[in-house]
């Protein structure tokens, strides 16, 4: 997998990336106590992972040997600057995708956009718990020697970092479909970083990308989803066209 560039301006504009609390997900249907329930687009404990994603190399075998070599290359070709941004780019938000599209692009000034995000990142962590519990594919011990802060050792098949980052920025590209390019080359960042950290071998990212593509095109598919979407978009767009481009300021 060839290394991403990083120009410092998307350095920048990662390390500006507004934090901030996020609504927590509304319902579809009110319980019977009259409170609301967890919103539900895709139902994770429907998909079937084996019809979706073949299974993780078996230990020994020829490609599982090629995951452990490209690992521990990744790892001694990568400079302390690579292994940096890989451990700010693991802070894991849809909105790091202001990257990309803007510093526009921040839960600040897009609530609905906030919101619809935080549902489908639940669900995607749910889709992904099922999923590496079918394949519970020990993670690589690699981490451990490369300062990475994470602390799990969850199973790493596919990678749920690499699933994020598709989905988001696969749904992002059905808004923006001039951004598409950027937008999986930042999604690509964040899966080669996950490898240089040692915390996933290519397979795991790989398996990550189809899997991320897969829940974003059912999400997309959802009439309640798209619904949603539809004034999330529109919210997006309108902030977009308002923001000031860069080239208008004067230093």
């Amino acid at each position: 997998m060839k290394t991403p560039r990083v120009s410092s301006a998307a350095i920048l504009a990662a390390l500006l990336l507004v934090s901030s609390a996020i609504p927590i997900a509304t319902s579809k249907a009110q319980s019977a106590a009259g409170s609301p329930a967890i919103a539900t687009f895709i139902d994770p404990n429907s998909i079937d992972v084996a019809k979706i994603l073949p299974p993780p190399p078996k230990a020994n075998s020829a490609q599982a040997r090629a995951d452990n070599s490209y690992i521990k290359y990744s790892n001694a070709a990568a400079t302390d600057n690579q292994k940096l941004l890989g451990i700010a780019a693991s802070r894991d938000s849809a909105f790091d995708y202001s990257q990309t599209l803007g510093l526009w692009f921040n839960p600040k000034i897009l609530p609905k956009t906030a919101t619809l995000f935080q549902k489908v990142t639940n669900e995607t962590k749910e889709a992904i718990e099922l999923a590496k519990n079918h394949f519970k594919r020990i993670r690589p011990e690699m981490w451990k020697v490369t300062g990475d802060p994470e602390k799990s050792d969850g199973y790493c098949y596919p990678s749920g970092h690499t699933t994020r980052a598709y989905v988001w920025s696969t749904l992002l590209a059905n808004a923006f479909p001039d951004e598409r390019k950027a937008l999986h080359l930042q999604a690509r960042q964040k899966a080669w970083y996950r490898v240089v950290l040692g915390r996933h071998y290519p397979s795991d990212v790989r398996a990550g990308k189809t899997y991320g593509t897969f829940l974003a095109n059912k999400f997309l598919k959802d009439p309640e989803f798209q619904a949603e979407w539809a004034a999330v978009c529109a919210e997006m767009k309108q902030a977009r066209s308002e923001a000031i481009p860069p080239s208008s300021f004067n230093p």
